[in-house]
């Protein structure tokens, strides 16, 4: 949501709500920013003792509760950093209280009307609502989006994730903003076909999530395949198809591979494929979330362009589709009226 009034971080007075480990890189990253953190909310009382210890923090604005905290130290910006169930009661919290920047952790919300939900409250209020969907603040992104239709690369075709265990929720939610980022496009239609295994989740054994194989689509025919497998242990690597070539990036490692055919030879039907070509690998930053969520602060603040309420939204519509494509064994489209809009997912 680009074209909005600037507002400067410095000493921006903001609180986190949740925590953990990734809760800990949000302060990180604000405070990188010259935030000013005022308070804290977690269950963990030894999280709470971490906040007061290593942030300097004082205990009556490290709370258990986080609809405490609001009230207790008002801030100017919120982190959101619990898990999927809590995000809608947090966000629409921090609306009423008044706060006018939040930084949403993804999923955005465990149902599709709580997401619409949160975004109607941001269009009454004024609230800027971002989440953490930091694909367009990463190299290994903004890179693949500068090649991507250049004379080098001509335009894109699909996209192959080769992933592992990362759940759909958890971890693959991101590639559907990352494919919106890179065509300039959102999904129009999910297919997906998940695996029987049952996944333990790292944020507990009460969150659920799936997985298998996602092929999704635009409404130009441009497709990306994501394959995140309980049976694969290792991995994630991205190939770009374009119509002269394609590069492959290792996101763990930080390894990039462009190849692509030789310009004398680019006009040539596709059916010549194997034309000589150029090739060229050189290393990228390894996949990093504090300084990509430093990036998705500064661009709200800034009134830049950043994955707001509505890139989130879009993200979730795509995991409900999913789900739903699972049980009829069918392509779903975002906009079917038989997507289940209000049923609540067991995402952590």
């Amino acid at each position: 949501m680009p074209n909005q009034t600037a507002v400067s971080p410095q000493g921006l007075r903001f609180a986190v709500i949740g925590l953990g480990r990734m809760g800990m890189r949000h302060i990180q990253a604000a405070q990188d920013l010259g935030m000013t953190l005022v308070g804290g909310a977690d269950l963990s009382p030894q999280a709470r003792a971490t906040l007061t210890q290593d942030h300097g923090v004082p205990p009556e604005a490290c709370l258990e509760d986080g609809l405490a905290l609001l009230a207790a130290v008002k801030p100017e910006a919120l982190v959101v950093a619990t898990t999927a169930p809590s995000h809608a009661n947090f966000v629409l919290a921090a609306i009423q209280a008044g706060v006018r920047h939040v930084l949403c952790e993804k999923p955005m919300a465990s149902s599709i009307a709580e997401g619409e939900a949160m975004l109607a409250a941001c269009a009454a209020s004024g609230t800027r609502l971002a989440i953490n969907h930091q694909m367009q603040f990463m190299d290994q992104y903004t890179r693949v989006r500068d090649l991507i239709g250049s004379d080098q690369m001509g335009p894109l075709a699909s996209i192959l994730v080769a992933g592992s265990n990362f759940g759909l929720a958890m971890n693959a939610s991101h590639y559907f903003q990352m494919f919106r980022y890179i065509t300039g496009t959102p999904v129009a239609e999910v297919q997906a076909w998940f695996e029987a295994d049952a996944l333990t989740n790292p944020r507990g054994a009460q969150f659920d999530d799936a997985s298998g194989r996602v092929l999704a689509r635009n409404a130009q025919g441009t497709t990306i395949f994501l394959d995140f497998s309980a049976r694969a242990g290792w991995g994630v690597c991205v190939t770009y198809i374009c119509r002269n070539g394609q590069i492959t990036v290792d996101e763990l490692r930080g390894e990039m591979r462009v190849v692509s055919r030789q310009a004398a030879h680019r006009d040539l039907p596709t059916t010549r494929y194997g034309m000589p070509v150029d090739v060229s690998e050189f290393p990228i930053p390894p996949a990093d979330v504090v300084g990509p969520t430093a990036a998705v602060w500064d661009a709200m603040l800034a009134g830049r362009d950043y994955p707001d309420g509505a890139a989130g939204l879009h993200a979730l519509r795509c995991l409900v589709a999913a789900h739903a494509s699972h049980r009829t064994g069918r392509a779903m489209a975002l906009n079917d009226a038989s997507l289940p809009v209000s049923e609540i997912f067991n995402w952590a």
